[in-house]
């Protein structure tokens, strides 16, 4: 009988072990400083719209994949508003809470994904993030789309400070290449 109860415990365990808990990571995109005064005072509205299709960012996978999700701890649109409008400033933008500016920025963040697809060796994750953003400025419209894919490979799962690191490093670097294209620059300029 106590080996029984012994080998009931051990098959707890294990069976718990393939279970990964969900976790919360707080989205917080950096940007690269910026020191040029290009914007020269002009005013700018930046709004941001959170189009992703369900909340959850992807599942850290396991067992049972459907509750293991990781979702965002604070408000992504809000988050991706602050870094924006800190990155405007620093390039010499006054940003504006309302439209009606000389320049309108809409950024939609179209997919922010974590995918754990199954590997033989190790643990992968694919992480993929899509920004869009529609500039419209005295009757005209700029659109652009920004893109990042990552793959990573440990040994173990990741802990939510790494899924968070890889989360915001893959969100920041579709941000930067919204803040790095030229066209988009040339608009807001004109």
């Amino acid at each position: 009988m106590r080996v029984q109860a012994i080998l009931t415990v051990c098959m707890a365990l294990l069976l718990g072990a393939c279970a990964l808990s969900p976790q919360q990571v707080t989205i917080n995109p950096t940007l690269e400083p910026g020191k040029s005064n290009i914007g020269e005072g002009r005013t700018l509205s930046v709004e941001v719209v959170d189009a992703r299709e369900q909340p959850a960012i992807g599942s850290r996978g396991g067992m049972y994949k459907e509750t293991s999700l990781i979702t965002p701890a604070n408000d992504l649109a809000g988050a991706i508003r602050e870094a924006s409008a800190r990155k405007f400033r620093e390039m010499g933008f006054v940003v504006q809470a309302a439209k009606g500016a000389s320049a309108d920025i809409t950024i939609f963040v179209d997919e922010l994904s974590y995918r754990d697809p199954d590997s033989s060796v190790g643990f992968e994750v694919e992480l993929e993030s899509i920004l869009r953003v529609v500039a419209k400025q005295n009757g005209d419209t700029y659109t652009g789309r920004y893109q990042v894919k990552n793959k990573k490979t440990y040994a173990t799962v990741p802990g939510r400070d790494r899924n968070e690191e890889m989360i915001n490093e893959t969100l920041s670097g579709a941000l930067q290449r919204l803040f790095n294209d030229p066209k988009l620059l040339a608009f807001t300029l004109r």
